[in-house]
């Protein structure tokens, strides 16, 4: 400490201490960035996170030095620099704060759940209005340190009117996706982890994260991510597909083509050849599903067998449509497992009735029906006329 005023003795002991202190934490920061970021959110602690906060201690180390050398070579520069290490500093606590105090309502406020076998904590309507409690006296006790460190009290009235005016006129960019955010947080339909089909998208998607102005959205089809503001995912109509209404599961139908039956004789002779087709469609339906519970990759419910039924009667083919119950989609966050669930169970239910069809001798291939009127009246002269 006596070499260190000896080195400035332009500073007093409190001013020594103080650098000391700045001095200090920041090698502290440096250090322990890593483990900083996983402390309060795992999904933080990225490589390009941690080399950013080290960043930003760098340049203080190097305005913090700079400005410690004008002092001792008294240039009357030095305020400058300390001060802009300062301002860095400010800024950069008042986010790791920020972040560190809302991490802590997740888990104080927040609903825990689990994905892959892992606990996490999701934001809730309470936790996201104690986050916005804590954003706004954060950023106003931010705003006055800056204020102290630069001497510019006479601005204090300006700044504040300042900020209040950009957030007024503002407020229609940003107000709704807050706004909308606290309502997808307020209803518990729509959480982290959830999969969802949203109207005028083909492609399902599950719920990455949802923040204060967005929402992050995880293509399970193509793999990609989608960003999407909280107004514009609430505008549409949402299906949560990880949200049944019933124990059965998930209600997926599919449809296949069968040719009409080929009845001749009498009535009963019809009769007898229509019952015997309709019971080759069940048997082929219920072998598909026997099929399905039996194999363990298939995702169904083995506990609520097929539906099916015939739809319509088109111009060339009995149109079936079958109905599935899936299995409830797991808590995973992770695409492929989820694209296993839903498409891959579909398109191994489909392989079952093929299967099944070629056993029952049902040809699931839409006939291409013709009909040949004969010219002149029916007599068998001339060209046919194909419709």
């Amino acid at each position: 400490m006596d070499f260190l005023q000896q080195l400035l003795p332009e500073l007093g002991r409190t001013e020594l201490w103080f650098h000391i202190i700045v001095f200090v934490g920041n090698i502290l920061l440096f250090l322990l960035a890593r483990p900083i970021l996983k402390w309060i959110d795992l999904r933080s602690a990225t490589n390009t996170k941690v080399r950013i906060f080290r960043s930003v201690n760098v340049l203080v180390f190097i305005l913090h030095f700079l400005g410690l050398f004008l002092i001792r070579v008294n240039t009357g520069f030095e305020s400058y620099f300390i001060n802009i290490g300062y301002t860095i500093m400010v800024i950069y606590g008042a986010m790791l704060l920020y972040n560190l105090l809302c991490a802590q309502s997740r888990k104080r406020f927040g609903k825990q759940r689990t994905f892959d076998d892992k606990k996490v904590y999701l934001e809730t309507y309470s936790s996201r209005m104690v986050d916005l409690f804590f954003l706004v006296f954060i950023v106003l006790t931010a705003i006055y340190i800056l204020i102290l460190i630069w001497n510019a009290q006479e601005w204090f009235t300006g700044i504040y009117g300042i900020l209040a005016a950009f957030l007024a006129f503002t407020s229609s960019i940003w107000a709704p996706d807050i706004i909308s955010g606290l309502i997808i947080l307020n209803t518990e339909i729509l959480e982290d982890g959830d999969v969802v089909l949203i109207d005028g998208h083909k492609n399902e998607y599950v719920i990455g994260r949802v923040t204060l102005i967005y929402v992050v959205l995880y293509d399970i089809r193509n793999n990609n991510r989608t960003l999407m503001r909280n107004s514009q995912f609430t505008e549409s109509r949402i299906d949560n597909l990880s949200r049944v209404t019933s124990s059965a599961g998930i209600r997926q139908a599919l449809t296949y083509k069968i040719g009409y039956p080929k009845l001749t004789g009498d009535r009963d002779a019809r009769l007898a050849t229509l019952a015997e087709f309709k019971k080759q469609i069940g048997d082929m339906f219920e072998a598909a599903y026997a099929t399905c519970v039996a194999d363990e990759d298939i995702m169904v419910n083995g506990a609520k067998p097929f539906d099916w039924a015939m739809t319509n009667a088109g111009d060339f083919a009995l149109e079936y449509t079958l109905w599935i119950y899936l299995d409830k989609i797991p808590n995973t966050k992770i695409t492929s497992t989820i694209r296993k669930h839903l498409m891959g169970t579909i398109y191994k239910v489909n392989e079952a009735v093929y299967d099944a069809s070629i056993a029952e001798d049902i040809d699931l291939s839409t006939p291409n029906v013709q009909q040949i009127i004969m010219p002149d009246g029916g007599k068998a002269t001339g060209k046919p006329e194909v419709k």
